[in-house]
């Protein structure tokens, strides 16, 4: 256990980039508060959404005699968003990770170094389970008056809740991982595989809740396909609604079985998966060819853009948002107004998705933040970059051109389906290709600022730097927050149209954009020569 812990603690001084600000005072100061504050004002609006959201659920549950079902739910809802968001960062974190040759290099078994990679992995998802299922135990309990008992065992089986889904989560990219390895285009292959499963889990669970079952009447039937589902679920929901003790001894037996079995299995393999990952694949007829000559912003952005494309991890988090659009967009070819507003289980919106789809679609937009993460994954290698003869200014032109080259294609494609599909008048149309353009440019230009006032070039793992850096965060956050303007115009001036209001926030975003341009290339150059 010894070996575990301590290699657990140094992976995640690593992660959360410990380690630098133990070696500067300074560093605490200006950026573990700017991170905190940012993380616990979005752990705490997740909270309350997920509260109202249970409590709403729940007084529904309850009318009918079956307010015992919502935390199965909730538990269930968590366990597949862990599944989700866990299969791509399986390489990166369990595999392939950046200081693997030093960590093979220490007297410890290999299971260890397998257990400790895993609990890095629960670490991340113990934190959003705990923003979902807090909330939603509080909300039973309120409204079920619960006993003790159901608190205290909740607060046990609580920890051990994504210990499962996240084992086969680990399971499952640990066979994408083995399997793209064994191609040539091992990261192309990845990237296929991983977004085929998550399209075919996002098509199964759009066909389970579209059932008469799940959005009609709350009865048994929807209790016996919860737990037909997902048996584990209704395992817990008879620990901590039924009072049963042995179900909560079990609960807790399979988990940490699951998470030892796991450690024993893949710490036998473990060597040679990471081998696969880690060697490069070479054609045995290599002929040295012309070699070509580009201008230094060019050379930069075929640099920036293959590093994208080489990292399976920073495509699938910073691309999900356009993949999402591109499904929707097709969509709409085919499923009328009235039927997307079903799906999106908002009947009442049938008429109001066409002046929604520029908000729907910037949404979209603001998710894609490579630029956000550009000048971290840089790392030690920073150095190299300041000290080649190239404009700051380029720098920053070619890690903005990367961001813009993924989402302007999709805008564009996607809008004019979209615009087809809704048969949007043209002024609609023009603001559904005009807002999200807008979007586009803020968000990449805002990415790059932020970069820059919290970069972490201390990293070991990439996972590190694109899910759970303080950037990556605030990024997400940030976009968030500029896409809700037209919703906060809408609402200031309820009397004008949202063809206007939409028009309005363009015209406000682009502004914006320009002044985060300016200060980028004015502020933004000298707090990049001073990292």
């Amino acid at each position: 256990m010894k070996p575990i812990w301590w290699l657990t603690k140094i992976q995640l001084g690593n992660a959360l980039d410990f380690n630098l600000y133990s070696r500067s005072k300074k560093a605490v100061k200006k950026k573990s508060p700017v991170f905190a504050v940012a993380f616990v004002l979005f752990a705490l609006v997740l909270s309350g959404a997920s509260f109202l959201y249970s409590y709403v659920i729940g007084s529904s549950l309850e009318l009918i005699g079956m307010a015992d079902l919502l935390p199965e739910l909730m538990m269930a809802v968590t366990c597949v968003i862990t599944i989700m968001t866990t299969i791509y960062k399986v390489k990166g974190t369990l595999f392939g990770f950046k200081d693997y040759d030093l960590i093979m290099s220490l007297p410890v078994k290999t299971s260890a170094v397998v257990a400790s990679r895993l609990i890095i992995l629960y670490i991340i998802n113990i934190i959003f389970t705990l923003i979902v299922m807090v909330p939603a135990a509080l909300a039973y309990g309120m409204i079920t008056k619960a006993s003790l008992y159901f608190y205290g065992a909740s607060l046990v089986a609580l920890f051990f809740i994504p210990v499962i889904p996240m084992i086969t989560a680990a399971v499952i990219g640990t066979i994408i991982t083995v399997i793209a390895s064994k191609f040539r285009y091992s990261n192309l292959i990845n990237l296929i595989i991983t977004f085929a499963f998550l399209a075919c889990v996002m098509i199964f669970s759009f066909r389970a809740e579209d059932s008469e079952e799940f959005l009609g009447q709350m009865s048994v039937d929807l209790m016996k396909q919860v737990d037909r589902i997902y048996p584990l679920a209704k395992m817990y929901r008879t620990a901590v609604c039924d009072f049963n003790i042995g179900s909560v001894l079990l609960f807790l037996l399979l988990s940490v079985s699951a998470f030892a079995l796991f450690s024993l299995a893949v710490g036998l393999k473990f060597k040679s998966i990471n081998t696969g990952i880690i060697s490069n694949k070479t054609k045995a007829n290599y002929k040295i060819g012309n070699l070509e000559q580009a201008s230094p912003f060019m050379a930069l952005y075929r640099k920036e853009l293959k590093r994208y494309f080489s990292s399976s991890l920073y495509v699938l988090n910073t691309a999900f948002g356009i993949v999402m659009m591109t499904i929707g967009a097709a969509a709409t070819l085919f499923m009328s107004p009235e039927s997307l507003s079903q799906v999106m289980e908002v009947p009442q919106l049938a008429g109001f998705i066409g002046a929604l789809a520029p908000i729907i679609v910037s949404m979209c937009v603001a998710m894609t933040f490579t630029a956000a993460c550009s000048i971290s994954l840089e790392g030690r290698n920073l150095w190299i970059l300041k000290a080649s003869p190239v404009r700051v200014r380029t720098i920053f032109l070619s890690k903005i051109s990367v961001n813009l080259t993924i989402t302007l294609p999709a805008v564009l494609m996607n809008g004019i389906l979209i615009a087809i599909g809704l048969r949007l008048s043209p002024a609609e149309a023009v603001i559904l290709l005009v807002m999200p353009t807008a979007y586009a440019f803020f968000t990449a230009v805002s990415g790059l600022i932020i970069n820059l006032a919290l970069p972490n070039l201390n990293w070991t793992t990439e996972v590190a730097v694109i899910k759970q850096s303080a950037a990556a965060m605030t990024a997400t956050f940030g976009g968030i927050i500029s896409v809700a303007l037209p919703v906060v115009l809408f609402f200031v001036l309820p009397d004008m149209e949202m063809v206007y209001i939409n028009a309005l926030s363009t015209l406000i975003i682009i502004i914006l954009a320009l002044l985060m341009y300016y200060y980028l290339n004015t502020k933004g150059e000298k707090k990049f020569r001073a990292l």
